[in-house]
């Protein structure tokens, strides 16, 4: 074997070595995902709307976010839902209803069931529940999701954490970390329900879908759509924003 043989088996074993050493863990994927979806400081009003066989129901609403710490969400419509506020503080959660004005302490049990008659949960809306923190992780493979290169993510919820599911199986893309398509599973290994996200647009280092779904298995016809109508990053919000003092004057 001549010298350029040698020094070319030599600079391709080096550059092998380098692009192994680079290949992202299973958790480094996911923290890449937890930043775009956990990190944000965001305004927003949405429309949601719940589509059954027969008929079809929309509540809206404004949130006022900061990070996975803090969330205020409002209730504008319908009109019986109107004025109801959900407050997040760390792992404290609040609920006031000015029809019996009362503001309720809600446990974390509450959070895995379904918001407002919907097909998402209270966690879903609140971010209770951390990608990153409460799962451990596992790379299943790479395939393509509506076209897209992804990460096939197995996310399994960690002993302690208060998960309803048994895992969850996520389509990471390969370029921006966004999570395209997130499989829920219960602990028998059944499939509960899809995550879909749609029309993202990209805020400053975050990659925001404009569209959401959540398709139940097994129930025909059945799904719920969340659409972002206004979306404004890093308003200024401090940390004392998010008050009970808040909960009723919120507008």
């Amino acid at each position: 074997m001549n010298v350029k043989s040698l020094f070319f088996l030599f600079f391709c074993t080096v550059v092998l070595s380098q692009a192994s050493g680079q290949e992202l863990s299973a958790t480094a994927i996911v923290e890449k995902v937890s930043r775009n979806r956990e990190g944000q400081i965001f305004y927003s009003e949405i429309k949601m709307t719940i589509i059954r066989p027969t008929w079809e129901r929309e509540i809206g609403a404004k949130m006022w976010v900061k990070t996975q710490d803090f969330s205020f969400v409002l209730l504008t419509s319908p009109v019986r839902e109107r004025g109801q506020v959900f407050l997040k503080r760390k792992n404290h959660l609040w609920n006031w209803q000015p029809s019996i004005e009362r503001t309720i302490k809600m446990s974390a049990s509450v959070t895995g069931q379904s918001w407002l008659g919907s097909d998402f949960t209270t966690d879903d809306i609140i971010r209770r529940t951390s990608f990153l923190n409460d799962f451990t992780h596992t790379i299943l493979g790479q395939e393509t999701c509506d076209g897209t290169e992804c990460y096939k993510i197995q996310l399994t919820p960690k002993p302690n954490s208060v998960i309803i599911w048994g895992k969850i199986i996520s389509w990471v893309s390969t370029k921006e970390f966004i999570d395209l398509k997130n499989e829920y599973y219960d602990e028998d290994g059944k499939l509960v329900q899809t995550y879909r996200g749609y029309d993202f647009k990209h805020y400053a280092s975050y990659y925001i879908p404009m569209r959401t779904e959540i398709i139940p298995a097994r129930k025909n016809n059945h799904k719920t759509v969340l659409t972002v109508q206004v979306y404004e990053l890093n308003p200024p919000l401090k940390d004392g924003f998010f008050s009970l003092q808040n909960i009723k004057n919120i507008q």
